[in-house]
């Protein structure tokens, strides 16, 4: 028997989504790789890089490595494509324009993917060394790289099916009362197993009451520390529940699935309104960051520092 919430919603560090478990390897081979190759040209600039910017034009690589040589522009050019694709997510997201072919976990995929890599290409762009109005973009693009990955931690949170879109509480409800009936047809529970099962997936889930800030900064420490929080929770369970040992694997497997699941359930207003002050960080922060990197790739080419060759 399969359990349900593998078919239905994906809770973010969860494995049982067997569309992502097959794409997880292949996303971890290209971070990998793109990782691996900005090393080593970092590891082959660094004579240039590490040389003080006032005695760089001395330098032999300056013509290749300075922002408008071969090599450097090669960089910006990258960079910046990739920070123009990340708005393929969004245009999808909100439009219909893309269709429903991709998935928006496959989008959002390659949307954090760009944000991770587009960004290290500009550093590289840039030789370590910002200024200007140019200076203005680049922090503004660090401001939405870090809230990024905020922002995806928050959306991991927020309980989905597999295409994506948010589950409903009416839905949530369904799959935390189909879970509570696999598990006691499954391991044959009675009802005062069920309830002591109940008393410790509440208090796992109950700790986040309070303000929303404090919830989310109480659920980082928590996920932090997932190893811990999961011994803990499968110690309680072992005790209110005691099974064989050769069920006892899969039982606090799928127990805790359940209880992420009302975690999540708990926390959702005050994720939905993290999210809130999110967006009012993120997306000023995105239109400075776009429209300073076209005004400076507007200039960079009409005064010719566009062009290596």
């Amino acid at each position: 028997m399969n359990l349900p919430i593998a078919e239905t919603v994906s809770l973010g560090h969860d494995r049982s989504d067997p569309q992502r478990s097959r794409s997880k390897p292949m996303l971890w081979i290209i971070y990998f790789v793109s990782l691996a190759l900005l090393v080593w040209f970092m590891i082959e600039g660094y004579s240039y890089y590490s040389t003080p910017y006032i005695e760089r034009p001395h330098h032999e690589d300056y013509r290749s490595l300075r922002p408008a040589g071969t090599t450097g522009l090669l960089f910006g050019y990258a960079g910046s494509a990739m920070m123009i694709l990340m708005l393929i997510y969004s245009v999808r997201k909100r439009t219909r324009l893309l269709g429903r072919s991709v998935s928006l976990q496959s989008l959002l995929n390659f949307h954090i993917y760009l944000g991770v890599i587009g960004p290290l290409l500009i550093v590289l762009h840039t030789s370590f060394k910002v200024q200007g109005l140019v200076a203005v973009s680049f922090w503004s693009m660090v401001a939405v790289a870090a809230s990024g990955y905020f922002g995806r931690y928050l959306y991991l949170q927020i309980p989905r099916n597999i295409q994506g879109s948010e589950l409903t509480l009416q839905e949530m409800e369904r799959i935390n009362s189909d879970m509570t009936t696999q598990l006691q047809t499954r391991f044959h529970l009675d009802d005062p197993a069920i309830a002591r099962l109940e008393a410790v997936t509440t208090t796992f889930a109950a700790g986040y009451a309070g303000g929303a800030w404090r919830a989310v900064m109480l659920l980082l420490t928590d996920d932090f520390f997932r190893f811990l929080a999961r011994r803990r929770f499968v110690r309680n369970v072992m005790r209110a529940v005691p099974l064989p040992r050769r069920e006892l694997h899969e039982f606090t497997r799928l127990a805790f699935a359940r209880a992420l699941l009302r975690r999540r359930v708990a926390l959702l207003a005050h994720v939905h309104q993290i999210f809130h002050y999110w967006h009012v960080v993120h997306k000023p922060f995105a239109i400075i960051m776009y429209l300073i990197m076209l005004i400076h790739i507007g200039i960079a080419v009409w005064t010719g520092y566009g062009w290596a060759w």
